[in-house]
């Protein structure tokens, strides 16, 4: 991994005091001495992780240690980091483009891996040339990848699926166990996309392939036309080589790849493997709704030490782009929601100067990098509330009322709603489809209303059609 500020930076402690025992293990480890740590942080989220430079009996190693998510995520428990490791080191040792694991800190888990050169800020590129070399390089790895030899994966756990549904799923099963254990209230919409996705799943057996889970830009470091290294293997099983096409344009919406279907196009070149565009439409689905399975839990219990944010934007933008690709798979055309617009909230004032404190005078005082990341994560939240002070009555009411034409009787509460959506969902989804996707589509439209302004890097992302 690259230390994209380079130079040397002030210690930063972890917002975890849990993760500070990872750095006297280092140190064993490796047998030298800590004297750089820097936490990474970045505006699309992801997992703990720091920069870590060890003096070696007077050699400077420098490392990226990659940490495990909070609790909240329940499918860490199942696609746990010690099993990322164990897989990234077999892809090393295969001569793939992958960091070289140094070791693995059981308490409290984390990779230790060596820090490759590299950016990973795919979308501040500005040269389409360097964009298209770098998708074409993309593509080249992703198919060495898919012919790799399965069975060298199997010491770190991962196993073939036994059916041809199985390679739909088996990895969705392993989202629905974790969003089951972490939630107590139903996401109508979720119980909806997987049932839907058992009742379509591809009835063929493809290829067995390793499939990354996580695909494409921003999971891989690059230095001008060529990448140095494919990151994050958290996700990865064993499936159709389509899943990871699908997942492709999972990561296109928040790094702009090009033409989708010119990647499609130089996969088959390259591989002689066509690309079946209805699999790919159907995956689509299953790479939209895993995103709302594993955050589900997290929304349930917002930890203020995480990107907390950003888990909210992640989750209303894959809400709406769940129903777009289910609406693509079904072949419906969707309409805009009409939303609201009244004046400003009752507490605008009060908002407006907070932030002008936090922005202007705040935010400018911070030096240190993951400070002032977090800095940036309290002011998207700040948005959003300021946009439910304004919004948040008169979208509940939209919602009331449109769960009260499916059902037939408008309930009394939210909560009360989608917990009767959700069984209307369970006895007549099968029936009533179209209307459904409808309904979750126009729902997802007011809870991203809610975040405007404080999308991130989703702020004006769009799911590129095939």
């Amino acid at each position: 991994m690259v230390d994209a500020q380079g130079g040397p930076t002030t210690p930063t402690k972890p917002a975890n005091p849990d993760w500070e025992r990872v750095f006297p293990w280092i140190e064993a480890h490796l047998g030298g001495r800590v004297v750089r740590q820097q936490r990474q942080g970045r505006e699309s989220g992801g997992r703990p992780a720091w920069f870590v430079d060890v003096d070696v009996q007077g050699r400077l190693v420098r490392t990226y240690v990659r940490g495990t998510r909070d609790a909240a995520f329940e499918y860490a428990r199942i696609y746990t980091t010690e099993r990322e490791s164990r897989v990234v080191d077999a892809l090393h040792r295969a001569g793939h483009p992958v960091p070289a694991v140094l070791g693995f800190c059981p308490d409290p888990p984390a990779i230790l891996m060596e820090c490759v050169t590299g950016r990973d800020d795919f979308h501040a590129i500005r040269d389409d040339a360097q964009r298209r070399a770098l998708m074409r390089h993309f593509m080249e790895i992703l198919v060495r990848q898919h012919a790799l030899d399965p069975s060298l994966f199997a010491a770190a756990g991962l196993e073939p699926p036994a059916s041809p549904e199985g390679f739909a799923l088996d990895d969705l099963r392993v989202w629905e166990r974790a969003y089951e254990l972490g939630t107590s209230e139903p996401v109508p919409m979720i119980t909806f996309t997987c049932a839907w996705l058992r009742r379509h799943a591809p009835k063929r057996t493809p290829e067995v392939v390793l499939v990354q889970g996580d695909t494409g830009p921003g999971n891989f470091l690059f230095e001008g036309p060529r990448i140095t290294a494919i990151t994050d293997w958290e996700m990865t099983h064993l499936g159709d080589p389509m899943d990871d096409l699908a997942l492709l344009r999972s990561r296109d919406m928040y790094y702009p790849c090009g033409d989708m279907r010119e990647c499609f196009r130089i996969y088959e070149e390259l591989s002689g493997r066509r690309v079946d565009l209805d699999a790919v439409r159907y995956y689509t689905v299953k790479a939209m709704v895993i995103v709302p399975l594993s955050l589900a839990p997290v929304m349930e219990n917002l930890d203020p030490r995480t990107e907390h944010a950003e888990w909210i934007a992640q989750y209303v933008y894959y809400e709406r782009t769940t129903a777009e690709a289910l609406a693509e798979a079904m072949g419906i055309e969707l309409a805009p929601a009409d939303l609201p617009d009244p004046g400003p909230g009752p507490r605008a004032h009060l908002f407006e100067i907070l932030e002008e404190n936090l922005r202007d005078e705040q935010l400018p005082a911070i030096e240190e990098p993951y400070r002032k990341f977090r800095m940036q994560m309290a002011l998207r939240l700040l948005r959003h509330l300021r946009n439910a002070d304004r919004l948040g009555p008169a979208l509940d009411a939209q919602e009331l009322d449109e769960i009260g034409e499916i059902l037939g009787r408008r309930p009394a509460s939210l909560r009360e709603g989608r917990r009767a959506l959700d069984a209307f969902v369970r006895e007549q989804g099968h029936r009533r489809e179209e209307e459904l996707v409808r309904h979750f589509h126009r729902h997802a439209l007011r809870a991203q209303a809610l975040m405007r302004g404080a999308m991130g890097m989703a702020e004006h992302s769009v799911l590129q059609r095939v």
